[in-house]
């Protein structure tokens, strides 16, 4: 488990997937940067998607749950962790809208960065977001990640319109 200040990462497990997480990946506000919101989520699928990401040991799969109540908020990720060149990927969802803008994300992305940087002694965490994605992209760079680049008209957005890749990291303070 890795705590902070207002939230908690905890191994996200097949029971997290209830009919409050599956409406969050449905709903076009929540699901509107996600690549998940191709498919419908159901029960089946998500405890489905939860079951075979925590089978890949080159994934870290967290809940993001606050102290105060031990609420389920979203979900984190990092992976796959690529062994020969020691990088990760982080991917998150604030899935309870009544929790947006109130730092958590920065806080688990912080939490999770650290645990990839120094627990697992990863040299470089990357990420990426939607250009239109700006809080997402405010919460990475509140946490040291710098931005590597951006790839031009990279997603159809929710709106049909074309946006870039912002590609971001954060590299080992050993290897800066």
């Amino acid at each position: 488990m890795l705590v902070g200040k207002d939230i908690y990462l905890r191994p996200i497990v097949e029971g997290d997937a209830t009919q409050e997480y599956v409406d969050w990946l449905n709903d076009k506000a929540i699901n509107q940067y996600l690549e998940s919101r191709f498919v419908l989520a159901t029960i089946q699928n998500v405890k489905k998607f939860i079951a075979d990401t925590n089978s890949n040991s080159a994934n870290y799969f967290f809940a993001i749950c606050l102290n105060s109540n031990k609420k389920h908020i979203g979900n984190i990720k990092l992976g796959p962790i690529n062994n020969y060149h020691k990088r990760g990927d982080i991917g998150l969802m604030i899935g309870d809208k009544e929790r947006w803008g109130k730092g958590y994300a920065t806080q688990a992305i912080g939490l999770v960065a650290d645990f990839g940087l120094n627990e697992l002694q990863l040299n470089k965490v990357t990420a990426g977001c939607y250009s239109n994605n700006k809080a997402s992209e405010q919460s990475f760079l509140k946490n040291g990640f710098i931005i590597e680049g951006r790839f031009k008209n990279h997603f159809i957005d929710a709106n049909g319109v074309w946006v870039d890749l912002i590609s971001l990291s954060k590299l080992n303070g050993s290897n800066q």
